[in-house]
């Protein structure tokens, strides 16, 4: 029985996850800094399967960090694949500059998953196994309004390249995910329409047969609101500005 480690298991597309690999009998561990959704979500994916365990992790402390994983390693299993999903979001919707929100955001998203790269790296040298990282295509160019948020899932897609390369000497697996809208408690703080906005369920298919079938080091969805982000990445700066001020007077 393979074991993966899922941060922000607790709710959203994390839980959606835990239940899909629970369903296809994965030993699943999940973590999250709250502690009562974190039991929550634990209760309601053993009625599935009761290969899960909750653990109480704040990946900004990479003390705590270092304490999951290795309690994972020494008392439950090797973990195999690593989903890297916690993030913190928070719109700017008046797009005034806050630092206190960059500050957040560095921490949750970006700090919080190098934390856990670190202490994972330390376990799965040359065991073969794989890490994948939840970012965001929102880190494909700037965005308004997704200053600190893009700037970090740029961040973590910009990493998850480069560790493609320095990780293959240590036979260790990399992947980035990078969802469209997925209808969770964060997207719910957007006050615009989202195209193709999907279930946490269907994410979790589609991250599920990523990670378990042929090896992919990208994996987006839905695959038409991906491959227009994709475009529009491409394209010069004057005429992405130009389409973003005919869709909202930016």
């Amino acid at each position: 029985m393979k074991t993966i480690w899922i941060t922000g298991g607790s709710s959203g597309i994390g839980f959606a996850v835990a239940k899909k690999f629970l369903i296809n009998n994965w030993k699943v561990i999940i973590s999250s800094s709250n502690k009562e959704k974190l039991k929550l979500a634990e209760k309601k994916l053993k009625k599935i399967n009761k290969n899960i365990i909750g653990i109480k992790c704040d990946i900004t402390k990479s003390i705590e960090v270092k304490k999951a994983i290795n309690f994972i390693e020494k008392k439950i299993a090797p973990i195999d694949l690593a989903l890297l999903n916690a993030a913190a979001y928070s719109p700017n919707k008046s797009q005034e500059f806050d630092i206190k929100n960059y500050e957040l955001l560095i921490d949750v998203n970006l700090k919080g998953t190098l934390y856990c790269i670190e202490h994972l790296l330390k376990c799965m040298k040359n065991r073969n196994n794989h890490i994948a990282v939840v970012a965001s295509p929102v880190g494909y160019r700037g965005m308004p309004t997704a200053g600190a948020y893009g700037m970090t899932k740029a961040a973590q897609i910009n990493l998850t390249e480069s560790l493609f390369f320095d990780f293959k000497k240590y036979n260790i697996k990399i992947s980035v995910i990078n969802p469209g809208f997925i209808d969770t408690e964060s997207t719910k703080k957007n006050s615009f329409k989202m195209p193709f906005l999907k279930s946490s369920n269907y994410a979790a298919d589609k991250i599920y047969n990523g990670l378990t079938k042929k090896y992919t080091f990208e994996i987006y969805f839905p695959f038409i609101l991906l491959t227009v982000l994709k475009i529009l990445r491409i394209l010069p700066l004057k005429i992405y500005s130009f389409i973003w001020k005919k869709l909202g007077n930016f």
